[in-house]
């Protein structure tokens, strides 16, 4: 991983950025409010989203945001014709990209009603169950690698949806009695009309989302410190809160809330 590791002071900073050249990139994400996300007017919008516009603009680059569905998304930015990919932090990207300073944390494992005992945290326990979560997320395999074979075993059944909200229906139906998700599902419970219990949330994997940088582009380098450059100045003026998004002083001043859920 490329990092910019000196220190540099707010004007040294700016002038480093200044020297960079105006570059034109494609940025890939998936639909997970409140952090990336469409509008009503179909404006992309997000508290990730519009730190990473911050970026783009501190570091003078010319940034388009595409909202995919997840398994498009990790698609364009393995073979290339995404530049930059906002998602997880997962280990198998790092054969295409590089991961960038800036990101954000948050918590993936599995919404259920099973008693602390009985949720499955290793492959042999998930034996026997029936789970259903998004096409494409990835995240789920660092924790069951071998999903894809148990499923093959017929040992697990699987049920892969295209939505976060098409999968919180199917468990809220029963059909399921796992569904793969993270902390931030609450948002989907509440436009759906669903009671989000904390309690039923149980976090397996503590990660970071942040930015991707393609290998692929020519200017991959000078992407990838654009970005860690403007991630400094950021941080240097104090302008982004504890989880690494812009201060809600600043974030006021653009985000747009998330269309409804359907």
């Amino acid at each position: 991983m490329c990092i910019v590791s000196i220190q540099l002071s707010a004007q040294s900073l700016k002038q480093e950025l200044n020297n960079l050249p105006i570059i034109e990139i494609d940025i890939a994400s998936m639909d997970f409010p409140p952090n990336a996300h469409r509008t009503r007017s179909e404006r992309v919008s997000g508290k990730a989203i519009e730190t990473i516009r911050a970026l783009c603009t501190i570091a003078h680059m010319k940034c388009e945001v595409i909202i995919y569905p997840s398994a498009r998304a990790y698609m364009g930015i393995e073979n290339g014709t995404s530049d930059v990919l906002l998602t997880a932090d997962i280990a198998s990207f790092k054969r295409c990209c590089i991961y960038a300073e800036w990101s954000y944390p948050f918590m993936v494992g599995l919404i259920t009603q099973l008693e602390i005992e009985d949720i499955p945290v290793n492959e042999t326990m998930l034996q026997g169950h029936n789970l259903v979560m998004v096409r494409g997320w990835q995240s789920i395999y660092e924790v069951y690698p071998n999903l894809k074979g148990l499923v093959a075993e017929g040992k697990v059944e699987l049920i892969e949806t295209s939505s976060i909200a098409s999968a919180i229906k199917i468990y809220s139906s029963g059909r399921a009695s796992l569904l793969w998700g993270s902390n931030m599902f609450e948002w989907y419970f509440e436009q759906l009309s669903m009671q989000w219990k904390q309690q039923d949330f149980k976090p397996l994997m503590i990660s970071s989302a942040g930015i991707w940088v393609s290998k692929r582009n020519k200017h991959h380098k000078e992407i990838l410190k654009g970005f860690n450059l403007a991630y400094q100045l950021l941080r240097e003026q104090k302008n982004l809160d504890k989880d690494n998004f812009l201060l809600p002083s600043l974030m006021k001043q653009v985000y747009v809330e998330a269309s409804t859920s359907n």
